[in-house]
């Protein structure tokens, strides 16, 4: 003969079985009428509540522990950058009031910094249309061609740092005065030159003659110097022409983007803190608002079986045990620092 299988036993904290316990709980009067205990099952449902509100405690609070030591760290960092921020600072009022005006910078250093990567750029593949012609490996081709694509910008941007700082404001104008006008035309001739190679070599179907290779050296040589030039002039208007005022100047603008970003990373980390605190205490809320439905559903079962008056427990709401909640993250928007409360 067949066996059936009996069904499944009903969850604890099922609605059906909180309601078969607190019937029969409530027709044998427990707890007691002058009883300021909670009965056992109503314990049993708060203590199984709070297993769960334990798991979600415990989970935030390793998350949340891998971001704190992260937010700690740049936090530090940010406090060393103002440290050091507010003495620059200082000195850099100071030597503009004892030089009577601000810092005088022609040529934004952004566009300073992105002139000097594009020049880079362009020396490239012209150094490397010379270079093949000794007819080395490619990687060695490569190399040289970048080397000279690195050092002639470089250079040029230290010469125009020493002219700046080394003489006379109308002196150092004039200089460049008289020798942008050689270098351009230089330039525009040495594109010229190549130009008429290139068509004299396309109509001849042959080999340039010596004479218009002489050229074509000279030509690329009047390039890189007009490369050398243009770095040189961008970074002469670039600067100030007092020292320690472009020095204390360009440390504030270093300072102050490191301070930038920063706060940037600050803030997402920050803000990711106060999600998973606000996230927690949301599940942590919800997790405890249900056992109050079920404690609620238990007792009014219980009250409506029950033959004597409800005990005085049944009057205070279920007591749930404190928790220590994580410190939130604060970011002061009046000065763009972050602090831990």
């Amino acid at each position: 003969m067949m066996r059936l299988k009996s069904p499944p036993a009903s969850s604890f904290t099922d609605e059906g079985r909180i309601i078969a316990e607190g019937q029969k709980d409530g027709e044998r009067n427990i707890p007691e009428m002058g009883s300021y205990t909670p009965a056992q099952f109503e314990q049993a449902l708060i203590a199984n509540g709070e297993q769960e509100v334990h798991r979600l405690y415990k989970s935030a609070s390793m998350r949340i522990a891998r971001l704190a030591p992260l937010f700690h760290a740049w936090h530090r960092r940010l406090q060393d950058i103002e440290r050091r921020f507010q003495p620059t600072s200082d000195r850099y009022a100071a030597r503009a009031q004892e030089l009577g005006r601000e810092v005088t910078i022609p040529f934004p250093f952004m566009l300073h910094v992105g002139l000097i990567l594009f020049l880079g750029i362009g020396e490239f593949p012209l150094n490397t249309v010379v270079f093949r012609l000794f007819g080395e490996p490619e990687y060695l081709t490569y190399v040289m061609a970048s080397t000279l694509a690195i050092t002639i910008p470089l250079v040029g941007v230290f010469i125009g740092i020493h002219l700046r700082h080394s003489i006379p404001r109308t002196a150092g104008n004039i200089l460049v005065g008289l020798l942008t006008p050689i270098a351009v035309g230089g330039a525009l001739f040495a594109i010229s030159v190549l130009r008429n190679t290139y068509i004299f070599s396309q109509v001849s179907q042959g080999v340039p003659a010596a004479a218009s290779s002489e050229k074509l050296a000279y030509a690329l040589f009047a390039l890189n110097i007009l490369v050398f030039f243009a770095a040189m002039v961008a970074s002469f208007f670039a600067h100030d022409p007092d020292e320690k005022l472009d020095f204390f100047h360009h440390a504030l603008l270093t300072l102050d983007r490191k301070r930038h970003a920063i706060r940037k990373k600050l803030y997402v980390i920050g803000m990711k803190i106060n999600g998973e605190i606000q996230q927690a205490k949301s599940q942590i809320e919800q997790a405890r608002a249900l056992t109050n439905e079920r404690v609620a559903l238990y007792r009014q079962t219980n009250m409506r079986f029950r033959r004597l008056l409800p005990p005085p427990s049944f009057r205070k709401n279920p007591e749930f045990p404190p928790l220590e909640w994580w410190p939130e993250v604060s970011l002061n928007s009046e000065d763009e620092s972050a602090h831990v409360r």
